[in-house]
């Protein structure tokens, strides 16, 4: 089981470095309507990559795992945005994008949190 979810951690980390890093203008389809949609949107990406991750790496120690999860979500949210910044011509680091991916993380820890205590 820890495989697949594995696989679907790499891929997903993969799909928010290329959403992250490509031309914007790749993404111009007004598929959602809402105000500040892109920090929604980097909500989401690091719910799922905190989940995934955590599915893929938890053994035993659920506590320790939440955390060092969380800690990788918000470095790798962090990176990115540098990278947006250092090496994208059209792209540029927003500290609010990594302040909604350390939110979408801590979002994903509470609810891993709240399911293992309703499991118990």
């Amino acid at each position: 089981m820890h495989k697949t979810y594995l696989g679907a951690a790499l891929l997903w980390t993969v799909g928010i470095a290329v959403s992250c890093l490509v031309k914007m203008s790749t993404f111009e389809n007004k598929v959602i309507s809402l105000e500040h949609k892109d920090k929604f949107i980097h909500c989401t990406f690091y719910f799922g990559f905190t989940v995934l991750w955590y599915l893929a790496l938890v053994k035993t120690d659920k506590q320790k795992m939440r955390l060092k999860v969380f800690i990788a979500a918000v470095l790798y949210g962090i990176t990115i945005e540098l990278c947006q910044g250092l090496f994208t011509a059209d792209r540029s680091a927003d500290v609010t994008d990594a302040l909604a991916n350390t939110i979408g993380s801590a979002i994903a820890i509470t609810v891993i949190w709240l399911i293992s205590k309703i499991k118990k």
